[in-house]
């Protein structure tokens, strides 16, 4: 701990370092002013929209090229052994030129997220970078969020500006019909962590959205906040990217409850809603528990429902071993059902507004747990994060999930719980990327052994329908599912990466259908798949 505090001191120092360099190197008002006093900015609201968002890097001025060949001659370059990594600063602006107090970058690194250090005057520092090309996300308040690939080279430190351009907020009221607050009325009846959400785009919505295994349905361009607790009865702001008109729409995970047009200069909107209607769009699903063994059945066990982004209702078990749970709303939700002793059930279940689903029985064996060992290239003890998927559960084509991670030992084995007898897909990822998996049967006499490599990377476009779901599921040699996705409108583009190697592969919408299917090799050379 002492050693990773040093470290995070060493990196801001060095950040600071840095931003007070570039302060004093800066020839004149074009940069960076000379004081940091001086160059605080007054509170002010967002410039005028209508500006390009693309970010742009800053240029030095015609006398400062020497000084710039100069100081390109004496920059030390990325050394892979440094915990500072790439140190990258700059400035984020309005498209104006005016700077953008305290702005939040960020990016992802490996299986880490980077975030930056930032100062009223509009200035960044992010350390801990590699050379290669990263997606940073720059956002400030009242600024629409952008999302900027870059290519950072071998110089520890490089600098990159920002432009940012402003939203078009827009306050929502949700009421009941006798004027009470719609987000406490819905939190009573549902009990479950689940709300409204609310999006805006220039187009119409459709009448009915792809459905989620999250708590909210992400689409449009403008960006909502919430209030957990309405403050002067609006329940949040809606941002827009662009200026009105638009359309603006209130959402229960994917059902779209109602949506109006927003004028130009219209700020506020209010949606009335009627809480016997959404009782009506709410589900429930019965299940019956019971010994795989003996056929009795399981009075003990928790059985919860519920989104991959929060809690959800749970059901109590009667003398037989059988639950209803209610108000659940629409969309994916996670089945897990825990019973002492017992394997641990967990699968994925889609269910429709105002649906009774019948799961039926699950059948629960004893606890097995399935051990084995990481090994890198060399064969030697690797340190590795273990995720898996019990086969027998997945009866549908939905993608691998699992709330259940474990680590290596210091010797490269390791031990899974919660898992019963039958197939279990296996993924071993080591903190540098490298990666292996492969389905096996448990138990295992002699345990399982995984074998990381560097992986193969497949690049995934699908259509932009916000009212199609797609799972793409990759399979082995033995026409074993080794690994799946699923594709939300929110998702264009991803990439999946598996070890080097020849699979087949099918994609399914969120009706089950098959709409592809074929083979794929997975080598050095990245390859592409599109969704149709």
């Amino acid at each position: 701990m002492l050693i990773r505090l040093a470290v995070l001191v060493v990196a801001e120092l060095a950040a600071v370092t840095f931003l007070g360099f570039q302060v004093a190197a800066s020839p004149g008002p074009a940069n960076l002013p000379p004081t940091m006093e001086a160059a605080e900015p007054t509170k002010e609201s967002p410039p005028t929209a209508g500006t390009d968002l693309t970010p742009t890097a800053r240029t030095p001025a015609p006398n400062q090229a020497a000084e710039t060949a100069q100081r390109t001659e004496i920059v030390a370059k990325w050394n892979a052994d440094d915990p500072l990594g790439i140190l990258l600063c700059g400035t984020v602006r309005w498209a104006d030129g005016r700077v953008v107090a305290e702005p939040s970058l960020s990016c992802q690194v490996g299986d880490r997220y980077a975030a930056a250090s930032s100062a009223k005057d509009g200035t960044f520092a992010l350390a801990g970078l590699q050379p290669g090309v990263f997606t940073l996300s720059v956002r400030a308040d009242g600024a629409v969020e952008t999302k900027v690939e870059l290519t950072l080279t071998d110089d520890a430190v490089q600098n990159h500006d920002f432009t940012l351009d402003p939203s078009f907020p827009v306050r929502v009221k949700i009421e009941t019909p006798d004027g009470k607050d719609g987000t406490s009325a819905l939190r009573m009846t549902l009990r479950a962590g689940i709300g409204f959400h609310v999006v805006g785009q220039r187009e119409r919505f459709p009448d009915h959205l792809a459905p989620t295994d999250y708590g909210v349905v992400f689409v449009g361009d403008a960006k909502w906040d919430g209030e957990m607790n309405p403050k002067d009865g609006f329940a949040g702001t809606l941002s827009f990217a662009q200026a009105p008109p638009s359309h603006i729409a209130l959402l229960l995970r994917n059902a779209v409850l109602d949506q109006q047009v927003v004028q130009p200069g219209q700020q506020d909107v209010k949606f009335v809603v009627d809480m016997d209607a959404v009782k009506k769009r709410l589900a429930s699903a019965t299940l019956r528990v019971v010994d795989a063994d003996t056929g009795e059945p399981i009075t003990d066990a928790r059985v919860m429902l519920s989104s991959s982004s929060g809690s959800g209702p749970g059901g109590k078990l009667d003398a037989t071993g059988k639950t209803t749970v209610e108000n659940l709303a629409p969309g994916l939700l996670r089945c897990q059902i825990h019973a002492k002793d017992h394997e641990q059930y967990s699968s994925t279940v889609r269910i429709a507004s105002g649906q009774h689903l019948d799961l039926g029985e699950v059948r629960l064996g004893k606890a097995t747990p399935l051990t084995g060992k990481v090994l890198d290239a060399d064969g030697k003890p690797a340190n590795a994060t273990i995720t898996w998927t019990e086969l027998k559960w997945r009866t549908t084509p939905t993608k691998f999930v699992s709330n259940r991670t474990a680590r290596t030992e210091a010797d490269g084995t390791f031990s899974l719980w919660g898992t019963g007898r039958g197939l279990l897909a296996v993924q071993a990822r080591s903190p540098e990327g490298l990666l292996a998996v492969g389905v096996f049967d448990n138990p295992s006499a002699a345990g399982i052994e995984l074998r990381l490599g560097t992986p193969g990377e497949c690049t995934v476009t699908r259509p932009d329908d916000l009212t199609r779901t797609f799972t793409l599921t990759f399979y082995d040699a033995q026409k074993r599912p080794i690994a799946a996705n699923t594709y939300e409108p929110r998702q264009r583009t991803s990439k999946v990466k598996l070890p080097m190697g020849d699979y087949t592969f099918e994609v399914h919408d969120d009706q089950d259908r098959l709409l592809q299917s074929g083979a794929m090799t997975f080598g050095s050379t990245p390859t592409k798949l599109e969704i149709r």
